[in-house]
């Protein structure tokens, strides 16, 4: 019959072959209704994320120093490929962001000598590097008051940098989302949200998808294992859901600990700083972890130095941190 359907019957034609298909496909769409749907729609693929966790960071002092007579950008640049092939940077950053003149000198030691304050580029330097949150929650923050914060925040979130742990805030988590990944990431410190119950009440809120992340400043200073409230304070945290503890403030690589299936890194030692005096405290480690597709994470450790130019570099100054 088709041989004598001309070009003039075009319409005949295209009604002739589409009808079929129009009821086949209507049949099969009704009939078959979710298995079709699911069979049709496109699967969605999870990919994994990477994040990096350094320590201790001052850009003050004599930092400041080499930094204005280079760039900011040269402070970083040996550790900067191992920085960015990371998703996100996190650390603990050792003092406020502000417009105000420096005061600390790192050739006086008077009263000064502790009192920080980065150049406005810092927040830019850091976001160039790969950062996406940094704590503030430590001794330093308050170092110019409360205007200090405040221009730290407001230099951080132009530069598309988060933070977490400020005085006026100490409880708010910084969240990330992917289409298979959830972060939340705490701060904690015994100068700020030292309020325990408060912390762990929210974690415990978490939903079991959320990767929960505690950045966490405290122990003792130049010491090379955590104390007891270290310890009672990590396991308490993931006790509530905490999934990774990285911390700050020893300037030292402390000892890590497997506690619950949670790795907790006590301390990870200075990352920028202008402290040369012996090699534990020039000795700094970045944590690298991989949350995988299934959201199964695996961690690296990587090993960096504190150069007498006010660099920082790639170092095998430690081979792994010590298990406690």
């Amino acid at each position: 019959m088709l041989q004598y359907i001309s070009m003039y019957n075009a319409p005949l034609l295209t009604a002739l072959i589409a009808t079929p298909i129009y009821v086949f496909l209507s049949f099969t769409t009704n009939a078959l209704g979710p298995w079709w749907q699911e069979l049709t729609t496109p699967v969605e693929v999870v990919e994994p994320i990477t994040l990096a966790f350094v320590g201790d960071m001052m850009f003050d002092r004599y930092i400041r120093e080499r930094a204005e007579a280079t760039s900011y950008d040269t402070i970083l640049a040996s550790v900067a490929p191992l920085l960015t092939v990371h998703d996100m940077v996190f650390g603990n950053l050792e003092g406020p962001i502000t417009s105000f003149a420096p005061v600390s000198d790192y050739r006086d030691t008077g009263p000064n000598h502790y009192r920080f304050t980065f150049a406005t580029t810092v927040a830019q330097t850091l976001a160039i590097a790969h950062f996406g949150a940094v704590t503030v929650g430590n001794n330093h923050i308050t170092n110019f008051g409360a205007e200090g914060v405040t221009q730290t925040k407001q230099w951080l979130a132009e530069a598309g940098i988060g933070h977490i742990g400020a005085p006026d805030e100490p409880y708010g988590a910084w969240r990330y989302a992917t289409s298979g990944h959830n972060l939340a990431v705490y701060a904690y410190d015994p100068w700020h949200n030292k309020d325990m119950e408060a912390l762990t009440n929210l974690i415990s809120e978490e939903a079991t998808s959320t990767f929960v992340i505690v950045l966490a400043h405290w122990g003792e200073e130049y010491e090379t294992e955590p104390t007891e409230y270290q310890v009672e304070r990590a396991h308490a945290l993931v006790d509530a859901g905490a999934d990774l503890i990285a911390g700050s403030h020893p300037h030292v690589i402390q000892s890590k600990e497997r506690y619950k299936q949670a790795w907790i890194y006590y301390s990870l030692g200075n990352f920028i700083f202008d402290q040369y005096f012996s090699s534990d405290v020039r000795c700094g480690a970045l944590l690298s972890l991989t949350l995988d597709e299934r959201g199964i994470a695996t961690t690296t450790e990587h090993f960096i130095t504190l150069e007498k130019d006010g660099t920082t570099a790639p170092s095998t100054c430690m081979d792994t941190i010590p298990t406690l």
